[in-house]
């Protein structure tokens, strides 16, 4: 999935902030998925494009609902992100510091064929 483009837009007056995020890329029953881990969220479809399109629908889902919660910081850091006040404001975890945590990210890694790969994630500047 690499080039292709792969973010989540949410409009909001406030600035975003650009971060990268691992992405693991597998098949599960004919079905192709992309997992975030360190958000914990996925995309799947029969094509690659379907995938694509089903990962920017969740993240972009992802984003207008914390937000209009008013929990996003609070989501962030319940999945281990560092929130800063200057320079970096948004910084995920490292994987191997959620690998025990989460045992979907744990089950992919001990079972699956996966590709890693990294996307732009354009986050709503809440901090």
């Amino acid at each position: 999935m690499k080039n292709q483009q792969l973010s989540a837009k949410f409009q909001n007056k406030k600035a975003t902030i650009t971060v990268e995020v691992p992405v693991m890329i597998f098949e599960e029953n004919n079905i192709q998925i992309a997992y975030i881990p360190v958000l914990d969220l996925a995309g799947y479809g029969k094509t690659e494009r379907e995938t694509k399109k089903s990962l920017n629908h969740s993240l972009t889902e992802y984003f207008s609902y914390t937000i209009n919660k008013n929990t996003l910081t609070e989501d962030l850091k319940a999945h281990g992100w560092t929130i800063r006040k200057k320079s970096k404001p948004y910084v995920a975890p490292e994987l191997t510091d959620i690998f025990l945590k989460n045992q979907y990210l744990h089950n992919i890694v001990n079972s699956q064929r996966y590709k890693m790969d990294r996307m732009g994630v354009e986050i709503p500047q809440v901090a």
